[in-house]
């Protein structure tokens, strides 16, 4: 695991404070925390904005959110980007498996 070094401004600082007693955890833990959620969550929009420009594929969108292909489905149906696949589509073939 790598160390990384930053300064954050005095108002995140609380923050952070109010995170970690509400979470029982350390500094370290708490940042390392919002950081996967930070990428997670970054990433998932980078997928969906090259799913919603055509520049991607959806399984090749899945693979760039690091979800499931099932998962994209209704993150892309959320954002109302039509990808040839409805969830009612995904659901009638789930009732068939």
């Amino acid at each position: 695991m790598k160390t990384v070094t930053t300064r954050i401004p005095e108002d995140d600082e609380e923050v952070l404070a109010q995170l970690e007693a509400e979470l029982t955890a350390d500094r370290s833990e708490v940042l390392r925390r919002l950081i996967r959620q930070g990428l997670a969550d970054w990433r998932r929009e980078k997928a969906l904005e090259q799913l919603r420009d055509d520049e991607v594929t959806l399984r090749r969108a899945a693979e760039i959110a690091d979800v499931t292909y099932v998962e994209m489905v209704s993150l892309a149906a959320e954002e109302g980007i039509d990808v040839g696949y409805t969830t009612d589509d995904l659901e009638r073939d789930l009732d068939r498996i």
